[in-house]
């Protein structure tokens, strides 16, 4: 229980969000009482076994226990847990490229299908999920994460569909890099056949955050700070939330105009402006005007930079 208690103010880390479960199967990492003899042999066993998952002994000693065994000490402290969790999501996560070289042939045809998405790389030197899913906006593609967790994206009608993923998890999936996952194009029978239980869900709000998230002052490609902008139609705000500095771009863009000049008008930091033009973008909503005769291109600062989802999902009102 008083795991549990901690696990809901310490779970996130920067490398992945932990949860309690009792299905031993599914966990990413064991935690065994290993002062009991029941415990310790248990230890032992799965140790020797060479299990996928990640096992820490929950113990007051550290001698004598099995190799690459974590250790949390008793009593249990959050303090102490918090490391603990950063190593074992570490060590999860460098273990599942060794277990998928010696999987099925489904890896390399996913390798195939990688070869027919578009994964080009981005201005930031990134792939993110987010830009490779828009630079593949006509196909339908589904996504596996290294838990085996899969996501079906149709980025054409905004929707998408999963079994066991809630939307903050969607919208941190869609701005983790291309390298953590695997990439398959789906057809629409193979849709029709893998959604027969499942319901659509709408995509517009995830990809809204997670382009804001990823963004950072920073133009998406296909982007330029001496175009012009338009919207085509009216983001619905109210659904993607109601940041006042939105609903001023969104007026000034219904004109159009350049970056710069909504930076200077509103009097906000020309980052601020380019991550609304990339969710923007995201969402088709943006229609690109060409450059015109005479607008210096300003380079943007490392200023003011937002990629934090809790930061965003707080400003919108989401």
């Amino acid at each position: 229980m008083t795991l549990k208690v901690f696990l809901e103010f310490t779970k996130n880390d920067e490398v992945a969000s932990w949860e309690h479960t009792n299905n031993l199967e599914t966990a990413a990492a064991l935690l065994v009482d290993a002062d009991s003899e029941g415990g310790r042999l248990q230890l032992e066993d799965w140790a020797r076994e060479n299990k996928r998952q990640v096992l820490i002994a929950f113990s007051g000693r550290t001698e004598g226990l099995p190799e690459k065994v974590l250790v949390l000490p008793r009593p249990l402290r959050s303090a102490e847990l918090v490391p603990v969790l950063r190593q074992a999501s570490k060590q999860f996560l460098g273990r599942v490229p060794e277990q998928k070289e010696q999987e099925s042939p489904r890896v390399s045809q996913s390798s195939a299908l990688d070869e027919k998405i578009d994964t080009a790389s981005t201005s930031v030197g990134v792939r993110r999920v987010l830009e490779v899913l828009y630079n593949n906006h006509n196909k339908i593609i589904k996504i596996i994460d290294r838990v085996g967790r899969f996501v079906i994206f149709d980025i054409e009608h905004r929707r998408y569909y999963t079994t066991n993923l809630v939307q903050m998890e969607i919208e941190d999936l869609l701005a983790s890099p291309v390298e953590n996952i695997q990439l398959e194009e789906v057809n629409h029978n193979q849709l029709a056949k893998a959604i027969q239980n499942l319901k659509a869900q709408d995509l517009d709000v995830p990809l809204w955050i997670a382009a804001l998230a990823i963004s950072t002052g920073q133009l998406f490609d296909g982007l330029s700070l001496a175009e012009s902008y338009r919207l085509n139609r009216w983001p619905d705000l109210k659904k993607l939330g109601q940041d006042p500095l939105h609903l001023k771009l969104t007026a000034l863009l219904r004109r159009g105009g350049n970056i710069s000049y909504f930076a200077d008008h509103l009097k906000v930091p020309i980052e601020d402006v380019i991550d609304f033009i990339n969710a923007c973008r995201t969402l088709s909503y943006l229609e690109q005007q060409g450059k015109p005769a005479s607008v210096p291109e300003k380079e943007p600062s490392n200023t003011g930079k937002r990629s934090l989802f809790s930061r965003i999902r707080s400003r919108l009102g989401i």
